[in-house]
């Protein structure tokens, strides 16, 4: 009696956990397509597609000389920091 108990309440746990899991995955799909495309838009990625539409993969348009004159992170010199 007492594993017929044990394994109701297992199997409960479980199938609420592989739900819960299923409806995080679907979210996580839907972030990462807009994140892709988002990318694909900004033209540093092109997005490898199936025939059904699907992402199967992606080539990389970046290039070391792009990312450096793309974006540049300015921080203060030694003289522009006050010194109390």
């Amino acid at each position: 009696m007492g594993a017929l108990i044990t394994w109701l309440v297992a199997r409960r746990y479980y199938v609420h956990a592989a739900l819960d899991l299923e409806s995080e995955t679907t979210k996580i799909r839907k972030l990462l397509a807009i994140i892709l495309q988002s990318l694909e838009d900004a033209g540093m990625v092109e997005l490898n597609r199936n025939s059904s539409g699907q992402i199967i993969g992606m080539n990389y348009k970046l290039s070391v000389d792009s990312l450096m004159h793309s974006h540049s992170i300015t921080s203060p010199t030694l003289n522009e920091i006050k010194k109390d």
